[in-house]
């Protein structure tokens, strides 16, 4: 199957000609791809573990899955959600559904089923890809699936669609938090897609021997940002065998150990990254890191580039960047920098004039890589997406951020705030709205409130949410509202905290003041040495000290779990490296697995006693 006369004969029967035209910067993502399995099909592509698929197993293996969805009524504008995890088969299935002419939905697989049904009836595609292991978690509603993982790679390409999509046609389509409760799909087309590409692969020289990280699930748009650019440049992806990385220390060993020479990451996670040792001399030569405000320059300042990205998914991943320098001002938070090529930055005032540089505005992106709008949401694509009118030539769209920007003296810009309420926190786009509604719908509630409550210094901000009760019925107790937001939310939008309220305050227009709900200390936690004294053991004594210690709290109790105390993937990753540098056993995804604090402590005792190890450890 990589043989470079059967790869070669694919190749051309799906792109013609154009495999054999120069190299331009609007050639879409796939036919760059399909440029490297023509000419090198032993190539590494993708990594998983003791996995390696090359780029003619890659590109063979999604010509004949492309064969089987064009069967299946795939073709332009057709949406094909990916029931799939971080895998090779999640590569292969993207790639097949842009040959098939498609546009792919990415997923996550441990979505709440009451969110998954809600996408799939958005999306109303023909059908589902998934894996024979998945496809028994797939929720009622979902259209039939096909099972990537039991379909051969082509032999010939004689069967192979011929790749029809333009410019303009829909590339994927990423579901965001909604501010009415429905999931927002952002509508993406591979005009976006090529451009970042082509700066991405242009501006950090990603070539043939880069080794570069896929860490993000499929449902974020940082999957597109890790996969696409590294495959369009003849690299090779290395997919994280872990659902997370595990401790800072460990993920960096990781990275050095695969050689990894450019990537990005969360902003929050880049953070932890750089507090760990990194060799002076090493692969890394450009991290990218963004998803949310950075406070301050990093420090420690390793002897690589680091680069500030910012960018809405409305705008195909990224839209600004900027080098952070060496001697960057550490009380100032880094600018945004400036728009990506092919991207146009207008600072506004409320009558869509241009503001004075040095003045805040409202930031509007406009360009090829501006997405199409939202799903079936006509209105709103109405209200936040225009033509520029400052454009050369007419049709050029732009869109409106929300986001509160000013233009310093040397054309970079700063981030100010948020026209609403919507926040970023980990990367992840949130809007309490959504939350709101969710808490409005158990019985008992009668209003509800979602702020970002910022515990100060680098800890990174934790959503709260507050409520209060109807009158003449039973008040929900806490633990029902959060296992009921749990049911029908992902798990970043579940608050860290619940908390009733006799009423909300209101500001001076009678609207909820969330910002005094934000300012508002958060209750003390009960009596730490009540709470310590439910634990059992050496283990748990030590597992209390450390959970309170990654959750920044009072030590927690036997029955406690973690998630329901407000923790997070960063959280898990904080805790393994403290519970590692402690003697114990402790990986991040055993928080995943074990959230309750006497489960996991009675797992690491057995872990422990199976390896001769004594589990208590050194002591807090």
């Amino acid at each position: 199957m990589e043989q470079p006369d059967k790869i070669a004969g694919a190749a051309w029967n799906i792109f013609g000609a154009r495999l054999s035209a120069p190299p331009s910067e609007s050639d879409p993502a796939a036919l760059r791809i399909a440029r490297h399995a023509h000419a090198e099909p032993g190539r590494c592509a993708v990594v998983h573990g003791e996995r390696k698929m090359s780029y003619g197993e890659l590109f063979a293996r999604a010509g004949a899955l492309a064969a089987v969805l064009r069967d299946s009524s795939v073709g332009r504008d057709v949406l094909v959600p990916l029931w799939l995890d971080r895998a090779p088969e999640t590569v292969v299935s993207a790639l097949a559904t842009w040959l098939a002419g498609g546009a792919y939905v990415g997923m996550d697989v441990d979505e709440p089923p009451v969110r998954a049904e809600k996408i799939f009836a958005e999306c109303a595609g023909p059908v589902v890809l998934t894996t024979r292991p998945l496809a028994d978690s797939l929720p009622p509603g979902a259209p039939p699936a096909i099972l990537v993982d039991e379909l051969e790679p082509a032999e010939t390409g004689d069967a192979f669609p011929r790749f029809a999509a333009d410019g303009g046609d829909l590339a994927y389509v990423t579901f965001t938090s909604g501010s009415t409760g429905r999931p927002k799909g952002v509508l993406v087309e591979h005009n976006g897609v090529a451009e970042l590409v082509s700066w991405y692969v242009d501006a950090f020289g990603i070539r043939h021997g880069d080794q570069m990280p896929q860490i993000a699930r499929p449902s974020f748009d940082g999957w597109a940002l890790e996969a696409w650019p590294c495959l369009a440049g003849g690299a090779t992806l290395h997919i994280h065998e872990r659902r997370l990385p595990g401790p800072s220390q460990d993920f960096v060993d990781w990275l050095c150990r695969k050689r990894v020479s450019v990537g990005f990451f969360t902003t929050a996670l880049a953070v932890q990254l750089l507090r760990a040792r990194w060799p002076a001399v090493g692969a890394m030569r450009a991290m990218l890191l963004g998803g949310e405000k950075l406070h301050a320059p990093p420090v420690p300042r390793p002897s690589f580039r680091i680069c500030h990205v910012y960018g809405p998914t409305e705008t195909t991943m990224l839209a600004t960047w900027g080098d952070i320098p060496a001697d960057a001002d550490p009380a100032m938070p880094p600018p945004i920098g400036r728009p990506l090529p092919g991207l146009t930055a207008r600072v506004l005032d409320d009558r869509l004039q241009p503001v004075p540089d040095g003045t805040v505005g409202e930031l509007h992106l406009s360009g090829a890589a501006v997405a199409r709008g939202y799903l079936n949401r006509a209105e709103e694509t109405a209200q936040r997406f225009r033509d520029d009118p400052g454009a050369a030539r007419p049709g050029v769209r732009m869109y409106a951020t929300g986001d509160l920007v000013k233009r310093l003296p040397d054309g970079q810009l700063a981030f100010i705030g948020r026209t609403d309420e919507q926040v970023k926190l980990r990367g992840f786009r949130i809007e309490p709205g959504e939350i709101e509604q969710s808490l409005l719908q158990v019985p008992g509630t009668a209003a509800a409130a979602v702020v970002v409550h910022e515990p100060g210094g680098d800890t990174t901000g934790r959503l709260v949410g507050y409520w209060c009760a109807a009158g003449e019925t039973r008040a929900p107790e806490a633990h029902e509202l959060r296992e009921h937001l749990s049911r029908v939310l992902p798990h970043y939008l579940v608050p860290h905290a619940l908390i009733h309220l006799d009423s909300l305050p209101l500001n001076a227009h009678g609207k909820v003041d969330r910002k005094l709900l934000a300012a508002r200390p958060l209750p003390a936690d009960s009596d730490p040495s009540a709470r310590e004294t439910l634990c059992a053991g050496p283990t748990e004594h030590l597992l209390a000290q450390l959970w309170g210690r990654a959750l920044d709290r009072a030590p927690a109790s036997r029955h406690d779990n973690f998630f329901d105390l407000g923790g997070d993937s960063l959280a898990a990753m904080r805790l393994a490296g403290d519970a590692k540098r402690h003697g114990l056993r402790l990986d991040a995804e055993d928080l995943f697995e074990t959230e309750v604090l006497s489960e996991l402590a009675d797992l690491l005792d057995r872990r422990a006693a199976a390896a001769r190890v004594p589990a208590g450890g050194r002591g807090a």
